[in-house]
Order: structure tokens, then C-alpha cells, then sequence
């Protein structure tokens, strides 16, 4: 709040030879009594006001503003007491201890600070939005909206907004210029050029009520397929049982390898393997735990699914049965860190070492959703060589297999030290129990296949160059890519990166429009990509 009074009115013009200043006039005349009694009475309104508003103050801000407004009301009435009387011709509006800059400056110094006690007592009790960014260990809370605790109200409720964006640019320059799959069908191989928010991904999530009852809702898109991409809810609500243990019910990633539970927030490099692609389940509806044990050594997400592609574990899926899935890692020399790089320069080893397992019996699915109304993420099982499990004639002439039974098992391990970083993950799929139109050229299909990534940051926190490769073999063809790339994070920062790849692809299995894979593919693919995480 800014105190102003009227300006003073242009003075006269001096008249020339008298000596006098244009901004200082001196009227050597005496005022009359009538002149002298208004000036006195227009100062003796003014410091009534300073004072009325120093009351005003204290009733806001305590005792302490009243002190120092007093101090300095008084310096004015003792400064107006020694004003020389002026003539009527000039402004009386102000107090005359209003007329010493210095004195004007202190008066408003304090009015300002009293202002400003005065709205941080009003704003005090009101929680106020921070944001709570990543560490070495943990990803960001992100911009907690609101925050109580039991005890500051009758409904205690947390909520915290984060998210991500990936805009990437992909070039694939094909080697080949069609395949043929194994029910014989001849397709073609594309080139592809194209700029795309590859995901965008927003979360809310928090306590509502009381602080082991959690939420999380998040929405994930992409404009991979075009414009018109519906975007996918998941979440979930749950408990917090104790500290390092929690349950709930929700959408979330069905736990099948160590690199599809890593975010896509922390790749090494710009996204998954091609192995993982191709061998993983996907997101479904499901029952769930995580959490710690050993003094947070070991940990472990598992549950139970509606199935292992949430496309088809809606209401309208096939048969009753379940999907059964678990993960669980070790981490003996201490916390490993986000994803596999080791930008953050461990001055100690880390190490991660870990195993999952699913057992489902599944629908088999041609195709994945219309690419208009589906999660992204989603995926359809294929043959080694790229084909749809259910596509009619893949395991043998006028055959189609319509449910099948889902093995998967994987083991993986990390390192991490001094900006060298590396990470393994091998995995056994097995398909059998065929069910549907045959007779079937072959009772189970067995599937094999592992990745590697080897990753060194040169300068700390800052610049990092990779490599990595993946395979997959079966009975019916193998696939495998080679590549590297270079990471730069900006602002030394895992919240802000920008990854440059190239990969040399041969003969891919996997296909999903989130990655540079597509069934049959053989040739390069070149991507940059700039990762923004909030």
C-alpha cells in the first residue's frame, strides 16, 4: 500500500532579479492569522491520519508496527512544529515531516513492511503451492497443489501434480521392401519421417482423508496415430499398510520384465529394447502390491490381472480367468538410483539384480485396439517372426487360435559406478495350451531373448555416450538391433534431457507405434528426442 497525497501546484514564475528559485518559494510576508490558523489546522488534519492509519496497522500486525510509526510521527510533529509559517499559495495537503525525503521514505518503508506482516498473518494458515523436484534416488513429487496434515484439519488431503513429454523425431530408411509372414501373407515394409509428442503423460496423486489412503489418476497419450488419440486413464486407489508396504486396485503395467517397469521417463537411451517390445505383457486392470523389505534391500511389485493386454480385460474379455505376475529386486550396496545411467557418478558400486514371472491364460488378439481408442502401450502377441498369434493360418493352414496359455520368466542385473553404467535382462517366453480352429503345426511356440546397454557419463551429470543392442530367436525366425547414442542433460538435470540414436534393425518381431519396431522391418532408424519431466 502506497500513501499519496495531492502534488503540490506549479509555483508562480519568479520574477526576474529577485533572487528566488522556481522550486523553493520564500515569502519574506508574514501570513495573516486567518492564513496561519488553516495551515496549522490542514497539518493537524494530515498527522491525524498518520496516526489513525498507525492504529489500523497495530490492529493488523501487533505492537511493533505501532512503535515505530509512533517514533516517527513524532519526528514529524516535532519537524512541523519547526516549519516556517508559508503563504497560502502553496500546498498544505501534506504533512510537513512529508516534505524531508528521508523522512517520507522511512514513513512508507514502514507502512510497506506493516503491509506486508499484516497479509503473511492473513495467508499463513493457507497451504501454498511448491514444487518438489527429482533426486538422485526418487522421481519428482512434482507441484504439490495442496497439502494438510491430521491434526491442521478436518480432512486431511494431498494433492501433487507431475508429468512428462517426450517430442520425438524418427526416421526409418528401410532395407527391405516387404516381408512375408508365416501364415504367407506378403506386406510391405515402409520409410517413415515424422515429428511426434511420442507420449505426454500427466498425474495427480496424493492422500484424501487420511494419510495411508492414497490416489493416483493419470492420463497417457499420443499423437503417434494421429490427432484423434483418445487418452488412456490409469491409476489406481490403494492402502498404505505400513510405511513400506501398499496395496490397492487400479490400471497399471502388468509386471513381466525389469525394463518394461522402468519408466519411460528413465531410459538410457531413447526409449525400450526391441526385445522387451516384443516379449512383454501390458497395461490391465488388477489387484496390486509394492513395497520394501530388509531395511529397503529387497523390493517387489505383484497382483493379479484381468489379463496381460488391458485392450481385452474389460468386461466384454473372454472367459474368467486371471493373470498372476511378480517382480522383485535386490539392491545390497544400497540405493540403485533411477533408471540404468549413472549420472548422478556413484562414488560406491551399485548393483541391481532381479527376477519376474507371469502365468496367464489369454485371448489371442489380432490386431491391438482401433490406434484411435486405445492405451498406446498396448500389444498384441506375435511369432518370432513378426506375425499375430491369432492371425488365421499362422501356426498352420485354416487354422486360427483363439486362447492360449502365457509363460514368461526373466532375470536381470545393473551396475552402476563412476559414471559407468550397464544393464543385462534375459527372458524365456513359452505359448502353449493352443485352443481355437486347428489341427496346429505346433503345440507351444518357446521364445527366447535378452538386451544389453553399456553406458559411460564423461562429463558428470551432463553428457553421456551408450551403446546397446537386443535379440529374440524362435522357431519361427530371429531379430536383433544394434545401435548407441549420445544423452545430454541439460542443466545437469535427469528432468531435462536430449537423447540422439541411431539403430541398425534386422528382422524385427515387435511392433508398437511408440517405438521405432515394426514387424518385418529391417533397416536403420535415427531418432532424436527431447524429454521434458515435471
Amino acid at each position: 500500500m502506497r500513501i499519496a497525497f495531492p502534488p503540490r501546484p506549479p509555483h508562480p514564475p519568479s520574477a526576474p532579479g529577485t533572487g528566488l528559485e522556481r522550486d523553493t518559494v520564500r515569502i519574506a510576508r508574514p501570513p495573516t492569522g486567518t492564513e496561519h490558523q488553516r495551515t496549522r489546522r490542514r497539518t493537524g488534519h494530515a498527522l491525524l491520519l498518520v496516526l489513525f492509519l498507525s492504529r489500523v496497522l497495530v490492529a493488523q500486525d501487533g505492537p511493533n508496527a505501532h512503535t515505530s510509526l509512533h517514533d516517527l510521527t513524532t519526528e514529524g510533529a516535532v519537524a512541523a512544529r519547526n516549519v516556517p509559517p508559508v503563504a497560502a499559495e502553496t500546498d498544505a495537503a501534506a504533512p510537513p515531516f512529508l516534505e524531508d525525503p528521508e523522512l517520507a521514505a522511512r514513513f512508507q518503508a514502514e507502512v510497506d513492511a506493516a503491509v506486508e506482516r499484516a497479509l503473511d498473518a492473513r495467508l499463513a494458515g493457507i497451504p501454498r503451492p511448491r514444487y518438489i523436484p527429482a533426486t538422485d534416488f526418487l522421481p519428482p513429487k512434482g507441484l504439490v497443489l495442496h497439502a494438510t496434515k491430521p491434526g491442521e484439519s478436518d480432512f486431511p488431503f494431498v494433492l501433487a501434480m507431475n508429468g512428462f513429454l517426450q517430442g520425438r523425431w524418427l526416421q526409418l530408411a528401410r532395407g527391405v521392401t516387404e516381408w512375408t509372414d508365416s501364415a504367407g501373407n506378403v506386406l510391405p515394409v515402409n520409410n517413415e519421417n515424422e515429428f511426434n509428442l511420442n507420449r505426454v503423460y500427466l498425474q495427480w496423486q496424493g492422500s484424501i482423508g487420511h494419510p495411508q489412503v492414497l490416489y493416483n489418476i493419470a492420463l497417457f497419450g499420443s499423437t503417434n496415430a494421429g490427432l484423434l488419440v483418445t487418452v488412456a486413464p490409469v491409476g489406481f486407489v490403494g492402502w498404505a499398510v505400513t510405511k513400506d508396504v501398499k496395496v490397492g486396485i487400479g490400471v497399471t503395467q502388468v509386471p513381466g520384465t525389469r525394463e518394461w517397469l522402468m519408466s519411460s521417463m528413465w531410459p538410457m537411451g531413447v526409449d525400450r529394447s526391441m526385445v522387451n517390445t516384443f516379449i512383454r505383457p501390458s497395461y490391465s486392470p488388477g489387484f496390486m502390491s509394492n513395497g520394501a523389505l530388509f531395511d529397503e534391500t529387497l523390493f517387489y511389485q505383484a497382483g493379479v490381472y484381468n489379463g496381460i493386454d488391458g485392450g481385452a480385460a474389460g468386461i466384454f474379455r473372454q472367459g474368467t480367468a486371471m493373470a498372476w505376475a511378480g517382480n522383485t529386486w535386490w539392491e545390497p550396496l544400497g540405493p540403485f538410483g533411477l533408471g540404468y545411467s549413472d549420472m548422478e557418478h556413484h562414488e560406491t558400486p551399485a548393483i541391481r539384480i532381479g527376477t519376474s514371472g507371469v502365468f496367464a491364460k489369454s485371448p489371442a488378439r489380432l490386431i491391438a485396439d482401433s490406434l484411435a481408442f486405445a492405451n498406446p502401450e498396448n500389444t498384441v502377441v506375435r511369432l518370432s517372426d513378426g506375425t499375430p498369434l491369432a492371425e488365421p493360418g499362422a501356426l498352420g493352414p485354416d487354422t486360427r487360435v483363439d486362447r492360449f496359455n502365457y509363460n514368461l520368466a526373466t532375470v536381470d542385473a545393473g551396475l552402476k559406478y563412476r559414471g559407468w553404467s550397464a544393464f543385462a535382462e534375459y527372458s524365456w517366453r513359452l505359448l502353449n495350451d493352443f485352443q481355437g480352429v486347428g489341427p496346429f503345426e505346433r503345440t507351444s511356440l518357446f521364445d527366447h531373448g535378452g538386451n544389453l546397454f553399456v553406458g559411460w557419463c564423461f562429463v558428470p551429470r551432463s553428457h553421456e555416450i551408450y551403446a546397446r543392442t537386443s535379440a529374440v530367436t524362435g522357431p519361427y525366425g530371429s531379430g536383433a538391433e544394434y545401435g548407441g547414442g549420445l544423452n545430454w542433460y541439460l542443466h545437469q538435470t535427469r528432468q531435462s534431457r536430449l537423447t540422439l540414436e541411431g539403430l541398425w534393425i534386422d528382422s524385427s518381431p515387435a511392433q508398437n507405434y511408440l517405438y521405432p519396431y515394426r514387424a518385418g522391418y529391417t533397416g536403420t532408424a535415427i531418432q532424436a528426442q527431447y524429454l521434458a519431466i515435471f
